[in-house]
């Protein structure tokens, strides 16, 4: 499926505003995972960096405006990047300029949903809003 997005200029803001969120939560969770190991030669896992999500948004408020799911979609990346590294697959986990971040992810049907009729519709992300689409679903 192949569509097309036409944002109005306060969702292009907000999905602008939600990507370099997401690019400064997969770079600080790439920084947390470097510093953590060379000051205390601690391997920081998923699952760590997962459970101080609460703390993490109770700090950093802007975060509870982004979708929780979609908050560890994005370390999930970083640990997918790890695991490559660690495996010889890939180079070593670099941070991300807003340029080279392409975007987020929403893992479970909760933080979207389409409303189409094969050809034009609507696509509604949670907590930004609705979005004209047009395309093909092939």
């Amino acid at each position: 499926m192949t569509f097309r997005l036409y944002p109005n200029k306060q969702i292009e803001q907000s999905l602008r505003y939600h990507r370099k969120l997401h690019k400064d939560l997969y770079n600080a969770a790439v920084n947390n995972r470097f510093t953590q190991y060379q000051k205390f030669n601690h391997r920081v896992d998923y699952f760590e960096q997962q459970n101080c999500l609460p703390a993490f948004k109770d700090t950093w408020t802007e975060y509870k405006a982004i979708n929780s799911q979609a908050l560890q979609t994005t370390l999930k990346r970083v640990d997918f990047a790890f695991e490559r590294w660690f495996k010889g697959l890939g180079k070593r986990p670099r941070f991300k300029s807003i340029r080279h971040y392409s975007g987020w992810t929403y893992p479970a049907k909760t933080g979207y949903s389409v409303e189409s009729n094969g050809e034009n519709g609507y696509l509604n992300l949670s907590k930004i809003g609705r979005i004209q689409m047009r395309g093909q679903a092939a």
